[in-house]
Order: structure tokens, then C-alpha cells, then sequence
């Protein structure tokens, strides 16, 4: 059995949203473990997915000024 660990949420009628889609290739029955936070580890969760996000816009970020540094010295070599 293959594990895939990823985050989601319980709406107000009790079913399981997950952030992103799962990359499985083919429909299969699936075995889920429900990990509910106590008090003290929600904040910790929503700081682990803030410092996610902010992750992901930094790398976006990153990639655009190389590629624009990398054109600009192919520019100078000219």
C-alpha cells in the first residue's frame, strides 16, 4: 500500500475537500486516516500552510527574475 500525505478540510456538512487533486491514475478505493488538530495544533498547521504559500510565491518569484538575469546576460554577450 502506497501512503500520500496532503491537507483538506471538513466542510459544515462533514465531507473531506482536499487542497490540491491527487495525482492517481486510475479510480481505486482508497483507505483514509482522518488527523483532527487539537487547540494548540491548529495554529501550527495554519503557520505551516501560510509558510507553504509563501514558499511557493517566493520560488515563482525567483524564477521570473533569473529568467530575466540569464536573458540579460545573453543580451550583454552579444
Amino acid at each position: 500500500m502506497k501512503a500520500i500525505e496532503t491537507n483538506g478540510k471538513i466542510d459544515d456538512k462533514g465531507n473531506l475537500i482536499l487542497e490540491h487533486p491527487l495525482e492517481i491514475d486510475t479510480p481505486t478505493n482508497v483507505r483514509v486516516i482522518i488527523l483532527v488538530p487539537e487547540d494548540s495544533e491548529t495554529q501550527e498547521i495554519q503557520t505551516n500552510q501560510t509558510n507553504e504559500t509563501n514558499f511557493e510565491k517566493a520560488m515563482v518569484i525567483y524564477k521570473k527574475g533569473s529568467e530575466k538575469y540569464k536573458n540579460a546576460l545573453r543580451e550583454l554577450a552579444k
